[in-house]
């Protein structure tokens, strides 16, 4: 994290996740620096208040589309592609269902390795723009 940090400072995230998935994402991009642009969940959460952003959305991907405007990158599920193309911010995939992957199901997303991997695929998204 230390060696890729300065990748992820001042990008500006939007995300629209399931609510326990989007606490925990939330939560790694803020320590690497990201500023959290928006945030879209389902249905209310008690963790949900606890967030060190202004505020979250109960809503789905037409209240995440108008919210995205201007951001630097997009993560939620593949139902995001058309927002993303639409939008041209580039998307991350994450939450369920990703159906547009080979083998999406097999990535570890936990632990070491998985943030890592994590860490390293959100990078290089940044890197390409």
């Amino acid at each position: 994290m230390l060696e890729n940090h300065f990748y992820f400072g001042y990008k500006r995230v939007s995300l629209a996740l399931e609510p326990d998935l989007l606490w925990s994402t939330v939560a790694f991009l803020r320590s690497l620096g990201v500023e959290i642009h928006s945030a879209v969940t389902t249905t209310r959460f008690p963790l949900l208040e606890k967030l060190p952003i202004k505020s979250v959305t109960i809503g789905d991907l037409e209240d995440f589309e108008q919210l995205a405007v201007g951001s630097d990158l997009l993560i939620t599920n593949s139902h995001g592609v058309a927002i993303a193309q639409r939008l041209k911010i580039p998307l991350y995939r994450q939450g369920i269902p990703i159906f547009d992957r080979l083998d999406y199901g097999q990535f570890t997303k936990v632990g070491y390795r998985g943030t890592m991997q994590l860490l390293f695929d959100i990078g290089n998204l940044f890197l390409e723009q």
